[in-house]
């Protein structure tokens, strides 16, 4: 039986099942992730959900993403798209995240039909097989329920091959591995899993840029925020599958640290890249 104060993986997919208010409009609730704001992975599935609702046949290759305004979760986001062409092979389309009238999030997309051609990959070494690693999950409740920030349900289950967690606090290389898989079976939607993906993708990559200053996320006088998010689609994948995240931070400067994933399915296969540029400035802590 599914463990609900560990997964909320129905819950997030009932979010990202969008209600539709016509002329290219979707509308999507959102939930509470222990902040005010909306928790970024939301808005990013959910406006590719919007985006792949107004096309047939062609899955997406790419997506780009700007987070302008953070959204309120206690309010609905509409989302309004833009089918800005219709080629022969590849479609694209612009999708534009609304609150209370505001713009909150831009994002375009593009959609290719299906087509043979060359085919490489980055290439990775061998990993410890994920049945054999523990969950994290267990143990971040143990820690949130012992500190000041509240444990907050997830969508998949996390395993990390190595000493330390997603969120590690420890001076270390910029560099993090771990596993993903949502503990149910899904619907073979790939829209569904593509953007679950998106959903999943928002967390622990930003936080790499933090691991060779020792910094975590929820240290004083932290401000960490994503400004930008793009994936890459490479090959078909289910989120209720295993899927690797090699995760790496190549720079930090300007108050902004830039992240570089690659994630790969249990048999090796790179089936997505993503990048993500963030916010991450460290102010003095105010006295009391």
């Amino acid at each position: 039986m599914l463990d609900k104060t560990l997964y909320d993986t129905e819950e997030v997919v009932r979010l990202l099942h969008l209600e539709p208010l016509g002329d290219n409009r979707f509308r999507g609730q959102s939930h509470f992730m222990g902040s005010p704001n909306v928790f970024g992975g939301q808005v990013l599935g959910q406006s590719l959900r919007a985006a792949t609702q107004t096309v047939n046949d062609r899955r997406p290759h790419s997506m780009h993403a700007m987070f302008l305004l953070p959204g309120n979760f206690r309010k609905p986001i509409d989302y309004e798209v833009e089918r800005v062409r219709d080629g022969g092979s590849f479609s694209t389309r612009r999708v534009v995240a609304l609150q209370e009238g505001r713009r909150i999030f831009v994002m375009s997309a593009s959609f290719q039909a299906p087509e043979e051609g060359l085919t490489h990959q980055k290439t990775i070494p061998a990993a410890i097989d994920p049945d054999d690693l523990p969950s994290s999950l267990p143990d971040w409740k143990a820690r949130a329920d012992s500190g000041r920030r509240p444990f907050m349900p997830v969508p998949v289950d996390f395993r990390v091959p190595h000493r330390g967690d997603l969120f590690t606090s420890h001076a270390a290389e910029p560099r993090k591995e771990v596993w993903v898989r949502a503990p149910i079976a899904l619907e073979d939607d790939p829209r569904l899993h593509e953007a679950l993906f998106a959903y999943v993708s928002d967390y622990g990559l930003l936080s790499t840029s933090l691991q060779p200053h020792g910094i975590r996320l929820g240290d004083a006088g932290l401000q960490i925020a994503s400004l930008d998010h793009t994936i890459w689609f490479h090959r078909p994948f289910r989120m209720d599958a295993w899927l690797r995240f090699e995760m790496e931070s190549p720079n930090a400067s300007g108050g902004r640290g830039l992240c570089i994933g690659y994630a790969y399915d249990r048999e090796g296969q790179l089936v997505a890249t993503l990048a993500q540029e963030g916010l991450i400035r460290m102010r003095e802590p105010r006295s009391i």
